[in-house]
């Protein structure tokens, strides 16, 4: 009897012990599917691209229900994180926004992703705290932030400004243009632009001016070209100076204004913008008007796709007016002529 009522036990402890066993490793099976199924998507999500990665993680929810405008963009900050130590950068002549959040880990943005919409968004690269995003166009970035979050929105210089202004000093950086006596060219057509700069920033009329540069870095044609289209510029100006092609002083002086034939005058086109450009200066400046040319051959009137005019101030190889471009009180005037050409030249838009 005794003996028989061990054997029951033992089968029932088998049982008991087959049973837990069996539960065990059903258990460890579902933990280890979950286990890797959770590896497998963070390994997806961290091979896709910050596009990617972007439409992944803005679906409807919470999160996401308070992303009201059509072009927007929000991320969760860290904890106490002010507005004006987050690093904006936005570079208007190759449209690349750059935004650094202070302090972060490297895997913030998977922690913390970026949600939003913005269908002019080329390309995006997000790591270390860095948001790199490449825009089709000109964009102007207006930032807030709100219960801890960072908003972005998305604005087209169409969208801000009544009007809109292209301006290019020519040449910079390693491209100095002609040099005469040791004088750079590229200096005074940047000397000039930053005294018409001042002359925009104080105006209160709605016009929005984008400049190809304003210190001495050299952007390439094709950059300077582009950037009255992709700004949705009205006009576009590049200033200039002249020189004799044999590059010998000589005494030939005075102002000449570029522009590309080739093209409609119909509407409005650089042409007219030409003329008044070429009057303008020649009446703040006193300098000789020697007329418009054909400058169909130049790159960046050739390739612009708004109105544009090439203002050429002056001569280099002219000894007096070399000198008299290097001067403060030429370069303003030749800002109040450009300025003034501006205005003009919008008000018959």
């Amino acid at each position: 009897m005794r003996k028989r009522r061990y054997r029951k036990m033992e089968g029932k402890i088998l049982k008991i012990s087959s049973m837990v066993l069996m539960i065990t490793i059903v258990l460890s099976a579902v933990v280890l599917w979950q286990f890797s199924d959770v590896h497998r998507i963070e390994l997806k999500q961290r091979q896709m691209s910050g596009l990617q990665m972007l439409a992944y993680y803005t679906r409807p929810t919470e999160q996401t229900e308070d992303i009201s405008f059509k072009h927007q963009l929000q991320l969760e900050l860290p904890q106490g994180l002010e507005l004006d130590r987050v690093l904006f950068e936005n570079d208007y002549v190759t449209q690349n926004i750059v935004i650094e959040i202070p302090g972060v880990e490297k895997d913030y943005f998977f922690k913390h992703p970026l949600l939003g919409r913005c269908n002019h968004i080329n390309d995006l690269y997000m790591e270390n705290g860095r948001i790199e995003i490449s825009m089709d166009a000109v964009y102007e970035v207006e930032t807030r932030i709100s219960n801890g979050r960072l908003y972005l929105d998305f604005i087209h210089p169409r969208e801000r400004y009544e009007k809109v202004v292209v301006i290019d000093p020519g040449h910079g950086g390693g491209a100095p243009g002609a040099i005469k006596q040791g004088i750079m060219e590229k200096d005074i057509n940047l000397g000039i632009v930053k005294e018409l700069k001042k002359l925009l920033d104080e105006n209160d009329r709605e016009i929005g001016v984008y400049y190809t540069r304003t210190e001495d870095v050299n952007p390439t044609f094709a950059q300077r070209a582009q950037l009255g289209e992709k700004a949705g510029a009205n006009l576009f100006i590049s200033v200039h100076c002249n020189s004799d092609s044999d590059a010998e002083l000589s005494d030939r002086d005075g102002v000449e204004v570029l522009y590309d034939e080739q093209k409609s005058d119909e509407d409005y086109g650089g042409g007219r913008l030409a003329q008044i450009c070429l009057e303008e200066f020649a009446a703040a400046t006193g300098s000789k008007a020697n007329g418009v040319a054909n400058g169909s051959g130049i790159y960046i009137l050739r390739n612009s796709e708004v109105p544009a005019a090439l203002i050429e101030v002056g001569f280099m190889t002219n000894q007096e007016e070399l000198q008299r471009m290097t001067t403060g009180e030429f370069q303003e005037r030749a800002a109040q002529g450009i300025y003034q050409a501006i205005l003009r030249a919008l008000e018959e838009r």
